[in-house]
């Protein structure tokens, strides 16, 4: 609980001195939510640990009364018919539409840590990411986008000085999800 209570600490404090320096990313001017609930497929991502192995990875965003929102994440373990891990969270709004709150179990956080810093006038792709820029993933209605599609996601982030290097693919082909 020690460590975990320490890192808390340490992310609001970073979070705090990289707001004084103004570098954190901007998020979408406009979001809503209800078009954004639904299922998403994850086309790549910066590979955090705990979704080390994971394929075939999807998340489902499903409203609720309390206008927060169930958060579903489920993945394959190394192949498209590995082992099936789902992990089940909320997300909360906060004053900015495009910053949820999202827990996976335990109390709600302090800050909001679900950042949409891109995102599809048609809500056909997502880029979701934290105030420090990392981790990063791109989602999907389908579980695939077309090359230009991702070259333009790409070249935005990259543009506003996210770590583009660490994103990679997430393999979605022959997945049953």
């Amino acid at each position: 609980m020690k460590k975990l209570l320490c890192a808390a600490l340490a992310t609001i404090s970073l979070s705090a001195t990289t707001a004084k320096a103004g570098i954190f990313p901007e998020v979408v001017s406009q979001l809503d939510l209800g078009s954004f609930t639904g299922k998403w497929y994850q086309v790549a991502s910066t590979n955090p640990f705990f979704q080390a192995g994971c394929v075939c990875v999807t998340a489902t965003y499903t409203p609720r009364d309390d206008h927060s929102v169930t958060v579903a994440n489920s993945c394959r373990k190394e192949t498209a018919r590995g082992e099936i891990k789902d992990v089940i969270g909320t997300a909360y709004t906060t004053n900015d539409p495009a910053k949820l709150n999202v827990v996976f179990g335990g109390p709600k956080l302090p800050f909001s840590n679900y950042w949409i810093v891109d995102l599809a006038n048609d809500y056909s792709y997502a880029v979701i990411s934290t105030p420090l820029r990392t981790p990063i993933w791109i989602l999907s209605r389908t579980p695939e986008l077309p090359e230009e599609t991702l070259t333009g996601i790409y070249s935005r982030l990259k543009s506003r000085a996210f770590p583009t290097w660490s994103i990679s693919p997430t393999l979605q082909t022959g997945c049953y999800n």
